[in-house]
């Protein structure tokens, strides 16, 4: 349910929730307010950009207290909003 919108050469990511249906315009409404719903509700601190027209949550891992459980909860709050919203 997750798309990579770019390769990941060190610690940047960018992707995004995706649903069966759903043009690009409504994709990116969705992961925009996904990545607004991960932020208020204190999940983690992603930014967002566009890739190629596509809004694309952007996380830079940086943080040298981050564990593979943080990343954990990203993943599986990002797909749970998706599901919601």
């Amino acid at each position: 349910e997750l798309e990579l919108l770019a390769p990941v050469p060190l610690n940047l990511v960018n992707y995004r929730f995706v649903r069966a249906g759903l043009d690009d315009a409504a994709l990116n409404a969705l992961n925009q307010r996904i990545l607004v719903r991960i932020q208020d509700e204190g999940i983690a601190v992603p930014s967002g950009t566009m890739i190629k027209g596509r809004f694309a949550i952007r996380v830079a891992i940086t943080n040298h207290r981050s564990e593979n459980e943080d990343f954990d909860v990203l993943v599986r709050e990002t797909i749970r909003l998706g599901r919601a919203l």
